[in-house]
């Protein structure tokens, strides 16, 4: 019988690379190698080190096996969760040390995406490295043998570390993760226990649970001698409504402005609340606005620049896609006397929206969209030509393929600001100026 040849099929296992070295950091912090043509980023690793990864594709992400050694910028992580916990990634450089590369990295990325090659000198806004977040969300577990639990997600998990205090939230916050883990821990776990959020604001500390239902008159009881005890707001958050248990309006201040921005627990708000301070009074200074601008305000939120805009502008017109927040800004606008501030909802990834708000005549803009950016939004804004556009972004990515269709449209990027609304997190802010 004839015997025909059959090749192997080729080995689709992807191999370790041994002894890389780490050329650069990108603006997620992650340490970039190169290999055979072939680019992969890393986590946790410093330009100089040289380390074995496994990579999981053909480029991209890699996974780091063994540090071969350390960069004389490595310092030892000063949070004692830091090896089990996944928040606060970059505490393995100083804080500046974390800016400059962050500052670096965000500024190759918009000079390669935007189109800008000549960028201006970046301000660089920081605060407080330790003890600086205002809010937290809180993850929780149910376990057979110890009841709930909670705490933080640990490194590429959906574990929980359940830790004694948090040396990046305020102290007061900190001061109740302990005393909150054992009261949830005698829960039963018919309560389908949510996330839990701390909230430092006034007039005192809130405390939002998230459940699937109510929680019974016992629970309740509980809860109201805990925040009795420990001097605290509380809200129950259910998939229908979120209600106050105990305690009164949330509400934060801008010292600067002299405003009062009243918030539902579970609204967006900026976790840094001196470096929120710093993005709303550099916006007025790059934005001038005075009594004859019609401002635009994109991704308004509860009116954390629209009021502060108001209190110069002619006319600010707020837009937000979260009914609930439109609202606030109305009553924001209401309870500091500011009756030059409008406000609508809408989808400002959705053409019906922008044609809405592209019928107001105005001379300047502001947007802080989420992640993803103003994809939609921003061709929007281009076309009712402005003469001013300050951009806030998390995200330098998206802020970059934004910023080009305003370079097209024939703007010019006039300043750039880091803002270290994230200590010693892969996350930065940024705010750009564009003029006409």
């Amino acid at each position: 019988m004839a015997q025909f040849f059959k090749a192997k099929a080729k080995s689709t296992s992807i191999k370790a690379i041994r002894d890389a070295q780490v050329l650069a950091l990108d603006h997620h912090l992650n340490g970039v190698v190169k290999h055979q043509g072939k680019t992969y980023f890393v986590d946790g690793v410093l330009p100089g080190e040289r380390v074995d990864v496994l990579p999981s594709a053909k480029s991209g992400p890699a996974k780091l096996l063994k540090r071969l050694n350390d960069a004389p910028q490595r310092i030892e992580p000063a949070c004692q969760f830091y090896q089990e916990c996944g928040g606060c990634s970059a505490q393995y450089l100083s804080a500046q040390a974390q800016r400059d590369y962050k500052l670096k990295a965000v500024a190759e990325l918009i000079s390669r995406q935007s189109g800008y090659q000549d960028l201006p000198e970046f301000e660089i806004l920081s605060g407080d490295d330790w003890h600086y977040r205002r809010a937290t969300r809180l993850s929780t577990w149910f376990d057979k043998q110890r009841g709930w639990q909670l705490g933080f997600r640990q490194k590429s998990s959906k574990d929980i570390v359940a830790i004694s205090e948090c040396i990046v939230l305020k102290p007061q916050l900190s001061a109740l993760l302990v005393p909150l883990q054992q009261l949830l821990k005698t829960w039963p776990k018919s309560i389908n226990l949510g996330h839990v959020e701390l909230i430092d604001c006034q007039p005192q500390i809130v405390c939002r649970i998230r459940v699937r239902n109510q929680p019974s008159d016992k629970i309740a009881a509980q809860l109201r001698s805990f925040a009795q005890q420990h001097s605290i707001a509380l809200v129950i958050a259910t998939d229908e409504q979120s209600s106050y248990l105990m305690g009164e309006q949330a509400y934060y201040d801008l010292a600067e402005q002299d405003l009062r921005l009243a918030f539902t627990p579970g609204d967006f708000i900026q976790v840094n609340e001196a470096m929120n301070q710093a993005l709303v009074s550099k916006a007025l200074e790059w934005l001038q606005p005075c009594a004859e601008d019609q401002i635009l305000d994109l991704y308004a939120g509860i009116g954390n620049f629209s009021l502060a805009l108001g209190q110069k502008a002619q006319q600010v017109i707020a837009v937000e896609g979260v009914t609930a927040m439109t609202k606030q800004v109305l009553a924001n606008a209401e309870a500091n006397g500011l009756s030059n501030v409008s406000a609508f909802s809408g989808d400002l990834e959705q053409v019906e929206t922008a044609n809405a708000w592209q019928k107001t005549k105005v001379n300047k803009v502001l947007l802080d969209p989420a992640r993803a950016g103003a994809k939609l939004a921003i061709s929007q804004v281009a076309k009712l030509s402005p003469s001013t556009v300050v951009y806030v972004s998390c995200n330098p990515a998206t802020l970059a393929r934004d910023a080009k269709v305003l370079k097209q449209a024939g703007y010019r990027l006039s300043n750039l600001a880091l803002v270290d609304m994230f200590a010693h997190t892969e996350h930065v802010e940024t705010m750009a100026l564009f003029e006409r």
